[in-house]
């Protein structure tokens, strides 16, 4: 179990943690959120992160144990606010339409983004893409199946080919937008996700779908 996991399991745990206990774990995620806005990972340490939350080295390492375990509590978080909404989403459909759980994804995966697009941008500048898609991975793999969005009987080998190769194009094509000039709304990204994950590269590139036309 990730340091992540473990930090929002005991949150979770019938409100038992001191509200200074959480206030401190707010205070360190913001502190490397300020910090990553203008350094890399690697010049990031324990003693800068502490320094910037304004608690001591002992601090973290009780919360985090180290920067990977903050990372894995970062993307812990992300993805529990992404499948919360997804099941939100899926739980509320009254219409009688079959839920779509990936298009509920991808949206709030654009509502999450929109929220501080220059966040996520120095993320993807000053993060390795494969540290961050190896840090997401784990946890959606995870959540995917226990809230049920994906069969047990898949096989662990299989289960985590077929995340991996999804979660990297979503995550490929997200970090390029947010790296380019914008020219497309990150609603019509999404559009362009969807597309590209139900149907595959040909339906887009024989069909000449374009934004707004889906």
């Amino acid at each position: 179990m990730s340091q992540g996991e473990k930090n929002r399991r005991v949150e979770r745990d019938g409100g038992r943690v001191d509200r200074r206990v959480r206030r401190s774990r707010r205070a360190i995620i913001e502190a490397f959120d300020r910090l990553i806005m203008d350094e890399p990972i690697d010049q990031i340490s324990v003693s800068l992160i502490a320094r910037e939350a304004d608690v001591d080295r002992k601090t973290f390492y009780q919360h985090f144990g180290s920067i990977d375990g903050l990372l894995d509590a970062i993307a812990e978080d992300v993805v529990s606010e992404l499948l919360d909404k997804v099941e939100r989403t899926t739980r509320a459909s009254s219409d009688g339409s079959e839920p779509r759980p990936l298009r509920s994804f991808l949206a709030a995966l654009t509502e999450h983004l929109s929220k501080n697009l220059l966040l996520g941008q120095r993320y993807c500048e000053h993060v390795p893409s494969e540290l961050l898609l190896e840090h997401l991975a784990r946890p959606l793999v995870r959540q995917c199946v226990d809230r049920g969005f994906v069969g047990e009987d898949i096989p662990d080998d299989e289960l985590g080919m077929l995340l991996a190769y999804g979660l990297g194009g979503l995550f490929s094509l997200y970090r390029w937008w947010l790296l380019s000039d914008r020219r497309l709304t990150i609603a019509e990204v999404m559009q362009l996700a969807c597309q590209l994950v139900e149907s595959g590269v040909p339906s887009f590139m024989e069909g000449g779908a374009r934004p707004g036309s889906l």
